[in-house]
């Protein structure tokens, strides 16, 4: 029920969609519980693995990022100057992942 509030939130596009690679967009709410959900989607027949800068700027995350999936905790990211995390993210052909970020 908690991730309700940021899936609700604002809607950042990273990456326009064009079918041939990974499409990924960040929802933001930095009053919830959850400051960030990072969707990736994989159109692709093949697993993709990839390393995203994804900007944290309007999360409201300053410094330390908290990441975690539904599989499970993925760790604590320090934030670059620029609010960014560089983030492996791993989808499978034709799937998806959401990747959850909040203030450790």
């Amino acid at each position: 029920v908690y991730k309700r509030q940021v899936l609700e939130g604002d809607l950042i596009h990273l990456r326009r969609a064009d079918g041939r690679n990974l499409d990924y967009w960040l929802m933001v709410n930095p009053g919830g519980k959850e400051k960030g959900a990072l969707v990736v989607f994989n159109p692709t027949k093949n697993d993709v693995s990839k390393t995203i800068a994804v900007p944290l700027y309007y999360s409201g995350l300053s410094d330390v990022a908290h990441v975690f999936t539904e599989e499970g905790v993925l760790g604590e990211f320090a934030l670059d100057r620029q609010y960014r995390v560089d983030l492996e993210v791993r989808v499978p052909a034709e799937g998806w992942q959401v990747y959850f970020f909040k203030q450790p």
